[in-house]
């Protein structure tokens, strides 16, 4: 059966969903600091973080919990419930792990991929500059010190790409919480095509907030740098929700969810 035959299919036993306006708080733009804010909002926040970090800390499993748990947040803001946010819930483990499993195998299936393209590039890197600077030892390292940081922002670049392309797999598979109607290419390429600039701008809010949060977390005895990282997940699912609903409001077909 063909992924279009599978996902049409899908679609029947699912919930129909209509195309939502806007949510009040999704302006024309992204508001990267609003998800930040975001997190706070919960009166009991404090204690959500310190758990879903301590969890973090558990091998294997912490990646699909975290991604469940995040879409279980992008999904209640989507479906409008009330309360801030659902709080991190020791009980629901196995249903976040559950959730989030499809994005874990989009993670892997991806690694599987990319990682030999970093390492050719990496290691071919290192043994053409070994060779380049034996055979000349003057003109070398100059052409070395010249090529290596274009192959690294190269490398970045590339990675950004990467991540731009993968969002709206990511959002299916947590979203849809179904393996099969993950791969709709014809949405993906609609949903590139429309919030590519966004997307792109996510990334690197998210690249560059988790670094200096990481950063003194780390002066905090290390503690906080897994704090960081969580209150980090919870604003990133809150960009997340933004970043779906405006690509609704600019015309984009809206992904079936799970019923609940």
């Amino acid at each position: 059966m063909s992924i279009v035959e599978s996902d049409s299919k899908s679609n029947e036993a699912r919930e129909p969903e209509p195309v939502k306006t806007p949510d009040s708080a999704v302006g024309r733009r992204i508001e990267f600091l609003r998800s930040v804010r975001y997190v706070f909002e919960h009166p009991e926040w404090f204690k959500g973080l310190l758990l879903l970090a301590v969890f973090m800390l558990i091998p294997v499993l912490s990646q699909p919990m975290l991604f469940g748990y995040v879409y279980e947040v992008v999904e209640h803001r989507h479906r409008k419930l009330p309360g801030p946010y659902p709080l991190f819930d020791i009980r629901r483990f196995a249903a976040y792990v559950t959730r989030g499993i499809w994005c874990y195998l989009l993670v892997n299936l991806m690694a599987t991929l990319l990682i030999p393209v970093f390492q050719f590039t990496l290691q071919g890197g290192m043994f053409a500059s070994m060779a380049i600077i034996q055979s000349n030892r003057d003109v070398g390292p100059l052409i070395v010190g010249i090529a290596a940081p274009l192959v690294l922002t190269g490398l970045f670049v590339f990675l950004l790409a990467v991540s731009i392309v993968l969002e709206p797999l990511f959002l299916r598979a947590g979203l849809t919480q179904d393996f099969a109607l993950t791969f709709n290419f014809r949405w993906a390429v609609d949903f590139v095509r429309r919030m590519w600039l966004e997307t792109l701008l996510i990334n690197l809010f998210c690249w560059l907030a988790s670094a200096v949060l990481t950063l003194v977390g780390c002066a905090l005895f290390c503690v906080g740098a897994l704090v960081a990282a969580a209150l980090m997940s919870l604003a990133s699912g809150h960009l997340t929700w933004q970043l779906y609903e405006l690509y609704l409001a600019r015309g984009g077909e809206p992904i079936p969810l799970k019923t609940p």
